[in-house]
């Protein structure tokens, strides 16, 4: 009688009661809505992304995605569509602190910084921090991220990353003057850091051998935006593990595969079809929970509201341990990398030797 009196009273109190037995095992967590970043900065774990839109359609997509749920907004520097991204902010009918904007840097050498000094180099940094300030038209961004490590000797004619000459032997941080010209531009980062202009920042397709060159830095990066999906393991090149280890959090883009375009594997697969089923889930939000799950925040994108609305429906439903084993184990992306730009083909903690104390300027 007692324990049926115990168990009744459990069930008034829980919305779903697996049972009563003391070896029930116990649900996965439900993850939260947001990440803390090292400095107390709460950054909203989804993200809804502008690559490849025109000033009209990131405009419209900002605020469908905004109506969707969204309040994380990611844009860059060099996707040549920030005054349409501003619009859309003025227009979204959210006051500008409920909103959480992150903007990016290219690295020297790319996507139109022509420096081929360390002081060239800072300069043109802090000229396209002021740019995305500008054609935002906001006083001060959530986020500013180095969108690649930079790529010596080039002259930016490059307009994407796949055309410059750090590419085919990924080699962004291991250039003789690689090291400089990263300390450089994250020394402009941490002063706009300092002054308030920026709430954090961070970095993007950096692998372990990039942040070394950071080591002792008074302010390190907070986040590592990384390409990371289904198919590709759960620790892809360690760089999980890695930034785990050093307190930086990993933030996804691509998280569909294929480069931002969408695999068949993960949009029409069994795994992750078979898996939806079970939840009442597309395919998609099963690859958008999978990144989460692991505690990692996600950039996606969609210009279509209904996608945009199925995107942010992802926090009511929880993956098992066995399809979240099933999902990790995936390999039919092993070829797909966090960077594009460097490599950690073993990393490992004698790799990179990172200050166990960091300062944090706040």
């Amino acid at each position: 009688m007692a324990n049926l009196v115990r168990c009744g009273l459990v069930a008034l109190a829980a919305v779903s009661l697996q049972g009563c037995s003391d070896d029930s095992p116990s649900p996965r967590p439900p993850e939260t809505t947001s990440v803390t970043l090292r400095n107390g900065v709460k950054m909203p774990m989804l993200a809804a992304g502008t690559w490849q839109y025109n000033d009209s359609v990131a405009e419209e997509t900002l605020i469908a995605a905004v109506h969707a749920g969204f309040v994380h907004i990611d844009t860059a520097y060099d996707y040549h569509n920030q005054v349409g991204v501003g619009r859309g902010i003025q227009k979204s009918g959210k006051p500008r602190d409920s909103l959480f904007i992150t903007s990016k840097v290219p690295g020297c050498g790319l996507q139109n910084t022509t420096a081929k000094t360390v002081e060239q180099c800072k300069t043109e940094t802090d000229d396209k921090i002021a740019l995305d300030l500008q054609q935002l038209n906001l006083s001060y961004l959530d986020m500013v991220l180095v969108h690649f490590p930079p790529c010596p000797g080039d002259d930016g004619s490059a307009e994407s990353p796949s055309e410059c000459s750090c590419y085919g032997p990924k080699n962004g941080c291991s250039h003789p003057q690689s090291c400089d010209m990263i300390k450089a531009q994250w020394s402009v980062l941490t002063d706009a850091y300092k002054k308030k202009q920026i709430r954090a920042i961070g970095v993007s397709n950096y692998c372990s051998a990039c942040l070394e060159c950071l080591t002792g830095s008074e302010v390190f990066p907070m986040i590592n935006q990384v390409q990371l999906h289904v198919g590709m393991g759960s620790d892809p090149e360690g760089f999980r593990t890695f930034a785990e280890k050093h307190e930086i959090k990993l933030q996804a883009y691509s998280p569909f595969g294929s480069g931002g375009h969408g695999s068949e594997q993960i949009l029409k697969g069994n795994l992750t079809t078979s898996i939806g089923k079970a939840h009442g889930k597309s395919a998609a939000q099963v690859a958008l929970k999978w990144i989460v799950s692991h505690n990692v925040s996600v950039a996606t994108k969609s210009s279509n509201p209904a996608h945009l609305k199925a995107n942010a429906d992802i926090f009511d439903f929880t993956l098992s341990d066995t399809e979240m084993d099933s999902l990790d184990k995936a390999t039919f992306a092993s070829e797909d990398t966090p960077s594009f730009l460097c490599t950690d083909s073993n990393p490992s903690a004698s790799q990179v030797q990172l200050k166990s104390e960091m300062s944090v300027v706040v």
